[in-house]
């Protein structure tokens, strides 16, 4: 189950306490920043970032990082990629070059029945929406786009269930949501328990800071990337900078899995110049770790996350 996964990825295991590390054990990679949301918890909010990754550096890309040894390959990061006219393409080079897990979240909206459908037929093994609001109100206030897009995005999700029951795809199919407090809380049980018959599994996330977009909407966000509810993990060291690399559009290596930092800090390499080993062990990597390690981020880009 994708939790399992999750669980494997969020935990840092001895051979990965360290300065300079072996290869991770997943990496996203962005193929569009662009993203037909606005959400104001979202990092995007805070640097809104545009543009597709070029074709060839994705191809190149992706070789560097199967013969390092990653097994798991995310076609995502911040941007919404069913927005990526080359997806399907994406997807199916991934996997010829044999990646055994080609992984991809959507926000649903834009994740249609053909979409969707390209995206099996190519060998996508995994697809989760996230689903965080309970109502098109609620939706249109802080997604701020058009309230339709909230049901569209539910009968997608629905609609993806049919499409691999009927091609009889393996793909799984799988649904997050944001486990909020009080009232929130109560009103997406309702939501989920319409969604949950039509994915192989549902679990729950806590508030994430998403490098301080949450706050800026008036919530109050847990600290760090503590993964997901149920086997939740210490802010420090956070695994973010430890097992998964996560590389943006245009081609550059950030330690965190909430993006670049507002400023560019929490870039570690840039992709184009050097290779994605040699950006995964950078110096400004081993430093970040090293602080990470010792639990003291106070003078790194990561001191505001960690403290939630």
């Amino acid at each position: 189950m994708i939790s399992d996964r999750i669980d494997a990825i969020t935990k840092i295991t001895e051979k990965y306490l360290g300065p300079i590390l072996p290869a991770p054990k997943s990496v996203k990679i962005e193929l569009t920043a662009n993203c037909n949301f606005k959400c104001g918890f979202c990092v995007k909010s805070l640097r809104p970032d545009n543009g597709e990754m070029n074709r060839d550096l994705y191809s190149r890309l992706i070789r560097e990082i199967r013969e390092a040894g990653v097994e798991e390959l995310g076609v995502f990061f911040i941007g919404e990629s069913f927005t990526c006219k080359w997806l399907p393409l994406a997807i199916k080079e991934a996997k010829d070059v044999g990646f055994p897990y080609v992984f991809l979240t959507t926000n649903g909206s834009a994740a249609t029945p053909s979409n969707v459908e390209a995206c099996m037929q190519a060998g996508l093994d995994s697809l989760k929406f996230s689903m965080n609001y309970y109502s098109a109100e609620q939706f249109g206030e802080v997604a701020r786009v058009d309230e339709k897009l909230w049901q569209r995005a539910i009968s997608n999700l629905k609609a993806a269930h049919r499409v691999r029951h009927t091609g009889g795809y393996k793909c799984g199919l799988y649904a997050s949501s944001i486990a909020f407090d009080g009232e929130q809380g109560k009103k997406m049980e309702s939501i989920v328990a319409d969604i949950r018959p039509f994915v192989d599994e549902h679990y729950w996330l806590p508030l994430y800071g998403m490098g301080g977009a949450a706050k800026n909407i008036g919530w109050k966000p847990s600290p760090g990337n503590p993964g997901r509810v149920g086997a939740l993990r210490d802010p420090l060291p956070c695994w973010s900078a430890f097992t998964e690399g996560h590389v943006t559009h245009d081609g550059k290596l950030a330690a965190c899995c909430f993006g670049t930092g507002i400023d560019g800090s929490l870039l570690m390499a840039d992709l184009n110049e050097v290779s994605f080993m040699e950006g995964w062990n950078s110096l400004s990597y081993q430093a970040l770790r090293k602080a990470h390690l010792n639990k003291d981020v106070s003078k790194t880009a990561c001191a505001t996350c960690a403290a939630g």
